[in-house]
């Protein structure tokens, strides 16, 4: 099977074209792919603006006081690089459920859908650019979220509608089956942008992804039975099956070749498993395409950031996020 291998640097100040007879950068073309300042472009241009405004970024996911992961993540990642998240929590915890016991609860589903009500009621759904949903606490909850895309859809023409269907991990289910059907059969045909796990590109797919060309495929066939979808940026895939290969994220794209974004260009690598390293990359990717990049550019570049955050975090309860924001401030010399 014929996929694109992408080195995508965090530092972005040189662009190679592969549709293009020459490179625009100054260095010659043998020199470019060994320097840290190249990353590769492909004509996929569906996606992402053309400038740098601050925009409204709608965030729908699950909030934990301790650690980050969903709104907890999305919100100061999101702020950090200029833009305005509009957070509405679908559960609320003290922490996520790696530390081991649970302590707080769902929205119930009467309150949940009076905010997302309230969102159209003061008219703030036509300044929405982007919709991010998460983690539901509840099967409930998916109508309202559908709903309040449908009211946004009319209003915005151009919005971009990012599902993260958060559903397991490893391989099985950690949400009630009732909330992965509904998830499935109300979201997902709803959906630009998916970002699922290896587990969960499989789930929606209905298939095994034991490695890179399993995941292809599944990607694939999730493109053609959802029209409106136009990208699945699946993470944590195995290269090959016995991970000799390494890990790393995958961009399937309609009309373009796969894009393999491999975790490290040293050879096999076992990343951490780190809860919040998903919800770190789709709001990265997000923010990136609010910025004004292309949907290539903003994988890579979300999948390369991740994958530096979560190696310089200690430990593999909770991501170094907070340490790491000036990272994700384009104007930010450290960046």
């Amino acid at each position: 099977m014929t996929y694109l291998i992408g080195l995508i640097s965090v530092k972005l100040s040189c662009v190679y074209d592969l549709t293009a007879s020459d490179s625009q950068c100054e260095t010659p073309q043998s020199a470019i792919c060994q320097t840290e300042f190249c990353h590769f472009k492909l004509p996929f241009h569906h996606f992402g603006g053309t400038t740098l405004a601050m925009k409204q970024i709608l965030s729908i996911q699950s909030s934990v006081t301790l650690g980050f992961v969903g709104n907890s993540v999305a919100a100061p990642v999101l702020t950090a690089m200029g833009h305005h998240p509009l957070a509405v929590d679908t559960i609320a915890l003290a922490a996520h459920p790696g530390y081991g016991t649970r302590s707080g609860g769902v929205l119930a589903t009467e309150d949940f859908t009076k905010i997302l009500q309230a969102l159209a009621h003061f008219n703030a759904l036509s300044g929405v650019d982007f919709v991010i949903t998460g983690y539901l606490g509840t099967a409930g909850q998916a109508a309202p979220i559908k709903d309040t895309l449908n009211a946004w859809r009319r209003q915005v023409d151009n919005g971009i509608y990012v599902l993260d269907p958060v559903l397991g991990d490893a391989d099985s289910l950690y949400v009630k089956p009732q909330i992965a059907a509904t998830l499935q059969a109300e979201l997902l045909p709803l959906a630009d942008i998916i970002t699922p796990n290896r587990f969960e590109l499989g789930f929606l797919a209905d298939c095994e992804i034991a490695d890179l060309d399993a995941a292809i495929d599944a990607g694939q066939k999730l493109l053609t039975t959802h029209p409106k979808l136009g990208a699945v940026i699946a993470t944590g895939i195995s290269r090959e099956a016995d991970m000799a290969g390494g890990i790393g994220d995958l961009l399937i794209a309609e009309n373009d070749a796969p894009l393999w974004l491999p975790a490290s260009d040293d050879g096999p690598i076992s990343p951490k498993n780190i809860p919040g390293g998903g919800d770190l990359l789709t709001a990265i990717m997000t923010g990136n395409l609010a910025n004004g990049m292309d949907l290539v550019e903003a994988a890579g570049n979300a999948s390369q950031m991740a994958h530096r955050i979560i190696a310089n975090s200690t430990g593999t309860r909770d991501l170094a996020l907070m340490e790491q924001l000036h990272l994700l401030d384009q104007k930010s010399p450290a960046s």
